[in-house]
Order: structure tokens, then sequence, then C-alpha cells
């Protein structure tokens, strides 16, 4: 199965003491998380059409290997399958050396923005 590629280069604004997620100078899984999630929109989007979007309902992700400031990262996301109510993206993290860093999948449900939005406004 094909693989997008996106590259990152984990900044101290990456790790897990400047986000708040613990006290290392490593790269921070809720950043990692990010990173898995956007991937997932930017492969979601060629498989839906003009009049929607793609929002973020599940993410299971497990984050097996540090990587320090200065690391680059490459997030490998795979085509999205789709289980009828949303799309499911298989991704793979890994380091320079190719090691792996996590493996997991991220879920989108396809929605029209407008309704989407009107459903959000109600809540306010």
């Amino acid at each position: 199965m094909p693989m997008r590629k996106f590259q990152h280069t984990v900044t101290p604004d990456d790790t897990a003491a400047r986000v708040g997620s613990g006290d290392l100078d490593v790269l921070a899984t809720p950043r990692l998380i990010t990173w898995c999630e956007n991937a997932a929109f930017q492969v979601c989007r060629g498989s839906v059409d003009a009049e929607h979007t793609t929002v973020g309902t599940m993410i299971r992700l497990e984050h097996v290997k540090g990587s320090p400031v200065g690391a680059e990262v490459t997030v490998l996301c795979a085509e999205p399958i789709n289980d009828g109510r949303r799309l499911v993206c298989h991704v793979a993290v890994q380091d320079a050396e190719g090691d792996e860093i996590a493996r997991g999948e991220v879920h989108r449900a396809v929605v029209d923005p407008d309704r989407f939005m009107s459903k959000c406004q109600r809540l306010v």
C-alpha cells in the first residue's frame, strides 16, 4: 500500500518539557499525534469532494521510541480505508535511520462544513 511521507525536525517547541506532557527534551507524544493527524488530514483531502471536509474523531497511536531535539522524523500515512462511516488512515513514524518511533491509525469523519459548524454554534 503506498504511503505518503511528511518530514519533520524536532525543535525545542516540540518537546515534552515545552508542551507540558513531561519534563524531558524529547519529542512530545501530543506533538507526534498532531503530526499524524495532519498527515491523515492531508491524505484524506483526496478522498472527499470539494463540498466536504474531514474532522478527526479518534487516534490510536503507540509511541515506542524517544526522539531528541534535532532528530529528523518521517510520518508515513497510507491512503484511507473507507468503512462507510469514516476514513481510517494507518500511520507509521520513523527516525532518520528507519527505526520505528510510533505506529497507529487516525480516524476522520467526512462532514459538510456548514452543517458541522452550525451544530457547533448551537452549543455556544
